[in-house]
């Protein structure tokens, strides 16, 4: 079977997206399927004042064909301050495909190549343009397509430019039951939509869960009770509700420490929040910028609870992570990260930006470590029996390898 998947960013940018991708996508070469990934030449989101770039070009990686194509940077530019224009005129600009792109004639040739390739296109991310070019090319080369929009549902509501393509995809891919119930709401097929979940490598040999102190020791921090937040650095992951929790934590735990991890992004607030942080709190924060992928193990291993505060996700790949380390969450109540996670059962759930809830959870955890353990354990049979890569590779084996017998048999059904 020969797979495409149209995607705005690939390895070696980092993100959930790019990690579902490439996850993905090795996991078919390791399965004997071919695979053919066409993306941008930006490091972040093309609609991103600096996305960065790297070199355009095919490379293979780890089987790979990764095809990278120029953006039209000067369109994104036009966008963009089209956007700042919008928002100093108190006229926010929605998140559609004409705002966000990415835009190039090149890419758009790349994507119909490949779809003339492929016996199936994968296309991910609303609302780039990624989605609406795979189905066009779908239609073009009678090739079928598995959308993966991965809606953050958090703050907007997708209008037509969005959802027009996912009804005529040939499949829809949602992360979470809430997701998949938002898009049958709003018009996909409910036949053609289904629920696939990313997943996580569990730990080797888990149970039991990985020593924390010996993990601090690894990463060359204080061994205290840790509260942890890891994931990319930005706005929207809710550092500072974390940071605005953090002197109820220590009332409740005062040995406690903060551990902030994560990919640099084009938000530069962090360092300002922990000036502005009271000095208690402060001297308690361990930063680690770009950490090696190596130690990602470590980062969620040293923590004694994991804070996942963020306030736009389309499912949460650090709970995953938690869990396959044997560590509860304390997670933000967004709709997709509320199908996810067990309230009090593998984690806890709070209200969005509100540290008051979060520093309750957490300090609870911190102060009676058998419920934490508990809610560990529950997360990693999760982790293990449910959201294994293995498990999740064989899924997108079975229902790609469905589209194409559909296609086979009775056509594209792309709209």
């Amino acid at each position: 079977m020969r797979v495409a998947f149209l995607c705005i960013n690939y390895a070696p940018s980092v993100g959930g997206a790019q990690e579902l991708v490439r996850r993905i996508g090795e996991g078919l070469v390791g399965a004997g399927h071919e695979v053919r990934v066409v993306t941008t030449d930006t490091v972040l989101a093309p609609a991103s004042p600096d996305a960065g770039r790297l070199p355009v070009g095919v490379e293979v990686m780890a089987g790979v064909e990764v095809h990278r194509l120029p953006v039209a940077r000067r369109s994104q530019d036009v966008l963009r301050a089209g956007r700042r224009l919008g928002a100093r005129l108190g006229r926010t600009i929605r998140p559609t495909v004409l705002a966000y792109g990415p835009w190039g004639r090149r890419l758009w040739r790349a994507a119909l190549d490949a779809a003339g390739w492929a016996d199936v296109v994968v296309a991910t991310s609303a609302p780039f343009t990624t989605i609406p070019a795979a189905v066009r090319a779908g239609r073009r080369t009678a090739t079928p397509v598995v959308s993966v929009p991965l809606l953050h549902l958090d703050d907007w509501t997708p209008g037509r430019s969005v959802l027009d393509p996912l009804r005529s995809s040939t499949r829809a891919v949602a992360l979470t039951s809430s997701e998949h119930d938002w898009m049958v709401r709003a018009g996909v097929d409910g036949r053609r939509c289904v629920v696939l979940p990313p997943g996580v490598d569990p730990v080797p040999g888990s149970p039991p869960p990985p020593d924390a102190a010996a993990a601090r020791a690894r990463l060359g921090v204080d061994d205290r009770p840790t509260v942890a937040i890891i994931g990319r650095i930005a706005a929207t992951k809710g550092i500072d509700t974390l940071l605005a929790a953090a002197p109820e934590i220590l009332r409740a735990c005062p040995e406690a420490q903060f551990l902030v991890a994560g990919r640099r992004t084009g938000w530069s607030g962090l360092d300002e929040l922990v000036a502005a942080a009271p000095p208690e709190v402060a001297d308690r924060v361990v930063v680690r910028r770009d950490f090696d992928d190596d130690e990602r193990g470590d980062l969620f291993a040293a923590a004694d609870v994991v804070a996942f505060p963020s306030r736009e996700e389309s499912f949460g790949l650090v709970v995953l992570e938690a869990w396959a380390s044997g560590r509860p969450v304390v997670a933000a109540a967004g709709p997709a990260v509320s199908s996810v996670v067990r309230d009090g059962v593998d984690g806890r759930l709070v209200a969005v930006d509100d540290p008051a809830a979060l520093a309750a959870a957490a300090g609870e955890y911190l102060s009676r470590p058998s419920e934490a353990a508990a809610a560990g354990r529950a997360g990693m049979e999760r982790a293990v029996g449910e959201f294994s890569w293995d498990v999740v590779i064989d899924r997108w084996t079975d229902l790609l390898g469905d589209v194409v017998s559909e296609r086979t048999a009775v056509g594209t059904g792309v709209g």
